[in-house]
């Protein structure tokens, strides 16, 4: 008991005392704390009950730089289509968002129909206002090869390459400690026939 107070006791005095006598490294220049940045950024008058300057309506961005088709999943039969199946990925501001054929896809434009590369949008019951298309692929690299050289060096393939003659002789003896089948235990060591003179 005593020797875990003294313990707690002794790690109490070394926590304290690296926090009393331990510099933090400083810090660059160019560095603001992140409290400082934050409250440039805020603006206080709304909290405190000021209202904004009315300020004229926004310019709208033209929708062909706001939508961007990134991919989609077409139906392969004609009547799937009309039926009004598949599924769009569109970037909206930077944004990429998967949708069905039917649903909104930025304020009241739709998503009505899907091909192979293109979708169409438009408000519902209408006819297409904007078609978007996936742009095309980059074109593949092209080139040929240099011809390849015939390496010197024969790795494997046939010992007689070099025009040796091959030896034709007796097949080498099996060890009598090998077995016949595997998995079996060794034969016996073959007995030498004694000679008859």
């Amino acid at each position: 008991m005593a020797f875990s107070v003294w313990l707690l006791l002794g790690g109490s005095v070394a926590y304290w005392g690296l926090q009393l006598f331990a510099r933090p490294l400083a810090m660059p220049v160019s560095v603001l704390p992140a409290g400082e940045a934050r409250s440039a950024q805020v603006d206080l008058s709304r909290l405190l009950g000021a209202t904004p300057a009315e300020a004229g309506p926004a310019p709208e961005a033209v929708a062909s730089t706001r939508l961007r088709l990134l991919g989609v999943v077409a139906p392969k039969s004609a009547r799937a289509a009309e039926a009004g199946e598949g599924v769009a990925l569109i970037e909206v501001d930077g944004v990429a968002r998967t949708v069905r054929v039917g649903a909104i896809v930025d304020g009241e434009l739709r998503l009505l129909r899907v091909n192979a590369r293109s979708a169409s949008l438009g408000l519902a019951g209408q006819a297409a206002s904007q078609i978007l298309e996936i742009s095309p692929p980059a074109a593949p690299a092209t080139g040929s090869l240099p011809p390849a050289t015939p390496s010197p060096t024969v790795l494997g393939g046939d010992p007689n390459a070099g025009g040796l003659p091959l030896r034709a002789g007796p097949p080498a003896p099996v060890p009598a400690t090998m077995p016949s089948v595997y998995g079996a235990p060794p034969a016996p060591p073959a007995s030498v026939p004694a000679r008859s003179e």
